[in-house]
């Protein structure tokens, strides 16, 4: 990854600034951590301290991160974050605001565990990458090839009954899902917690893969019971006609496991977080451990909604160790620019 330039520097903080709403109600429902990293860091170097001026930044600039994070926390708008910021392998900003347990007024550190959520998709998307590169598998290999159950998937589509109005049917879809439509979000899966298409909702509701009680939750379904019910269900749309935000990552995590034979927590382990140094990730954290997960705030500030989480204090079975951000493998702030900054890497550097 190249250093950012100055006008891309502020362009990136416009854009960020510009999401504050979103960004905070996320931090409010997981604790929160941001990582900003412009860097050339690799695995087995530490990042060093430097002053904001040193690398590019600016210390009155920064401080303004202090000022907004500090007044959200005490407004109860969020319990805590922890922001670091790197460039050129140096640490410019590193600080920690607020509570990682509202609830016992545990403070926020940068040890802080927290779940990874949706950034588990480029972990195992990376891990799926390392497969290609093996010969293993192929980005345009329909998915079938190796998970059979989907040899023949049906398209949820509109048409109109003989009142006129609209109605859902099923037909066949006019090419299965390749492993590049899972890697990006086009292979016609969706979220039952999303969809607009009644049929898909309903077909997920039925099997599990939807909860209304617990949105984003299929930690229950076993590998081959997951397979069989997304593989049953019709897909929103076409493979590689629309991308939509869905299930196709999950899908990816057991296409890894048929193709590598092995538990995708483990393959991740193997492949990305042990050559990387990332000691405190993984799909489950330990009992000596557990005083250090972010917690949330027992109701959501915004819509009152009581807030349920995965339960990560416990090994993870190994039905439920698929690709899915809600599984959210805990991780630090610390670990997180190993993955996220590499540039230059030589080949079979993650391997």
């Amino acid at each position: 990854m190249r250093p950012l330039s100055r006008s891309m520097a502020r362009r990136v903080a416009v854009r960020v600034l510009g999401r504050r709403a979103l960004v905070l109600k996320t931090l409010a429902l997981i604790g929160g951590f941001i990582v900003l990293a412009a860097t050339g860091l690799r695995a087995e170097e530490p990042l060093s301290p430097a002053a904001p001026e040193e690398v590019g930044l600016s210390s009155a600039r920064l401080s303004r991160i202090d000022q907004v994070f500090s007044a959200e926390v005490a407004a109860g708008h969020i319990p805590g974050a922890v922001i670091l910021i790197a460039r050129d392998g140096h640490l410019a900003y590193a600080k920690a605001f607020g509570t990682a347990d509202p609830a016992s007024g545990r403070p926020m550190t940068r040890e802080t565990l927290f779940r990874y959520y949706s950034m588990t998709k480029p972990l195992v998307v990376a891990g799926a990458l390392t497969l290609m590169e093996e010969g293993k598998i192929q980005l345009a290999d329909p998915i079938s090839k190796y998970l059979p159950e989907f040899a023949h998937p049906e398209v949820s589509v509109p048409t109109r009954d003989a009142m006129g109005q609209v109605v859902y049917i099923r037909v066949p879809a006019p090419r299965p899902p390749t492993v590049q439509d899972l890697m990006r979000h086009t292979a016609g899966l969706a979220y039952g917690e999303i969809t607009t298409n009644p049929l898909v909702k309903e077909s997920y509701l039925k099997s599990g893969l939807y909860k209304p009680d617990f949105d984003y939750n299929v930690t229950d379904l076993t590998p081959d019971r997951f397979i069989a019910a997304l593989a049953a269900a019709p897909l929103a749309y076409a493979p590689g006609t629309v991308w939509e935000y869905s299930l196709s990552i999950d899908l990816l995590g057991r296409l890894i496991e048929r193709a590598s034979g092995k538990r995708l927590g483990d393959f991740l382990a193997e492949r990305l977080f042990h050559p990387l140094g990332m000691k405190d990730t993984g799909f489950s954290i330990s009992a000596e451990a557990a005083d250090r997960l972010a917690a949330t705030f027992a109701k959501d500030p915004v819509s009152g909604k009581t807030l349920r989480l995965i339960d990560v204090s416990a090994p993870a079975p190994p039905r439920t160790r698929a690709g899915r951000a809600r599984l959210a493998p805990p991780t630090t702030i610390s670990a997180l620019p190993k993955c996220c900054s590499r540039r230059e890497a030589s080949p079979g550097r993650i391997s």
